[in-house]
């Protein structure tokens, strides 16, 4: 298994992690550099571009790809794309696995197989911009953490990723509107 992990040092992407915790996984994770500069982090990541290239291309099981983005692709921090058009074609893993806003609409667009998230609501704000306003942060991050741990669960399980999208619908609680939208929103792709 191996994860390119875009890393914007928010709750958001933390909370990502779970995904692949206490699973065997490669982990390539990009963030600014410590030493604050956007020109030395922007440089940093032009050289892992290559990395990240030859990850995606010799993966042959699993490829996670998770971050923030755009139907355009998974951002980098330094607001370039780890995956977009112009690298999708080098994807070979049986199974691919995009988290991030707007994933789904990439893979529709670009003809990707896998599963993917959609519009993924992460905080009060985006909330509201999807017209759910009566949420607070604590059922919007039990909702993050229900979602991470069930994608690990069904990563160490091995279950078949046509049923991943039917393993969430199973759990997704009623009564809180955020998982609701975001459960309901995943999206599969043969």
């Amino acid at each position: 298994m191996t994860v390119i992990y875009s890393n914007f040092h928010d709750s958001d992407t933390y909370l990502l992690r779970g995904i692949w915790e206490g699973l065997e996984a490669k982990v390539i994770e990009i963030s600014l550099d410590d030493s604050g500069s956007f020109d030395n982090s922007l440089f940093s990541f032009e050289s892992k571009k290559e990395e990240i290239n030859r990850a995606i291309e010799r993966e042959e099981d699993t490829l996670i790809i998770c971050g923030h983005g755009t139907e355009d692709g998974c951002l980098s921090p330094h607001f370039d794309y780890t995956l977009s058009s112009s690298n999708k074609d080098m994807i070979r893993a049986k199974r691919f696995i995009g988290i991030w806003c707007n994933a789904s609409t990439f893979a529709k667009k670009n003809n990707v197989p896998g599963f993917f998230s959609s519009m993924f609501i992460s905080n009060t704000d985006e909330a509201g911009c999807m017209g759910i306003d009566n949420v607070d942060e604590e059922r919007i991050k039990e909702s993050e953490i229900k979602f991470v741990n069930t994608l690990n669960s069904l990563l160490r399980n091995n279950l078949p990723m046509e049923k991943w999208k039917e393993a969430f619908t199973c759990i997704v609680d009623a009564t809180n509107e955020v998982e609701v939208f975001n459960f309901s929103s995943l999206l599969y792709i043969e």
